[in-house]
């Protein structure tokens, strides 16, 4: 089983909160969006027994992906995302990684504050993502909710992990009111998801202004994967 974290954690609003969190989950992969600079990074890292594979961005902007010892890096890749003039630059952090005898391609992302630049952002991504012939997962702060296109497009491409075995809910930010369910974390459907969940217990109340959300996923059989393609059909 790989259990993958998708955390927005404010550019490190509390580091030893953020770390008390995720050292509660239990993480084999963690997608941290507005990652906090270098050295709190890997702090938080320390702090959970994970190390981090892979960052990309600005501090307090940025994207990292932390790992646990299982999980083997083959590569890793920053991915450039369009902003507007006054807007710093924005990157996503990928990685393709082996674990548990499969290889997955793993990306931490945030998309843009208005609209239109998250549907390019979408586009962007969609466009790297597809050369890539491995199973994905995608850590995502889309910055707008359930209902909105760019969810809605992600969804009809991928898994929306919460949407097929999170029940009812689910809502990520804000923490402390939580009023829309604004991160994700999206799987290949060469992938199952066994079970997702949005964690409420404290410190999430002052770790970050969002609360995270835990996938657990694990591959499928090939003879199984063909029949569920065949019912999907």
């Amino acid at each position: 089983m790989i259990r993958v974290v998708t955390y927005n954690v404010s550019g490190g609003l509390d580091t030893s909160a953020v770390a008390s969190v995720l050292r509660g989950i239990d993480p084999t992969i963690v997608c941290l969006l507005e990652r906090p600079g270098g050295g709190r990074l890997r702090t938080i890292a320390r702090a959970c027994n994970l190390e981090v594979v892979a960052r990309a961005g600005r501090k307090g902007s940025g994207s990292a992906i932390l790992a646990d010892e299982r999980v083997r890096v083959l590569a890793s890749a920053h991915v450039p995302l369009s902003v507007p003039k006054e807007i710093p630059t924005r990157e996503a952090t990928q990685a393709i990684v082996g674990i548990d005898g499969l290889r997955l391609s793993v990306t931490a992302v945030q998309f843009g504050l208005r609209p239109e630049v998250r549907q390019t952002n979408r586009e962007e991504l969609s466009a790297y993502l597809d050369s890539i012939d491995l199973p994905k997962i995608i850590g995502a702060d889309l910055n707008e909710s359930v209902r909105s296109p760019v969810a809605g497009h992600l969804a009809g491409t991928f898994q929306d992990a919460y949407g097929v075995a999170g029940g009812s809910g689910g809502q990520t930010y804000p923490t402390n009111d939580p009023s829309t369910r604004q991160d994700f974390v999206f799987v290949d459907h060469r992938l199952r998801v066994v079970a997702c969940w949005v964690p409420t217990e404290p410190p999430i109340d002052v770790a970050s202004h969002h609360r995270p959300v835990v996938a657990e996923v694990e591959g499928i059989e090939v003879g199984t994967q063909l029949a569920e393609e065949d019912d999907r059909s």
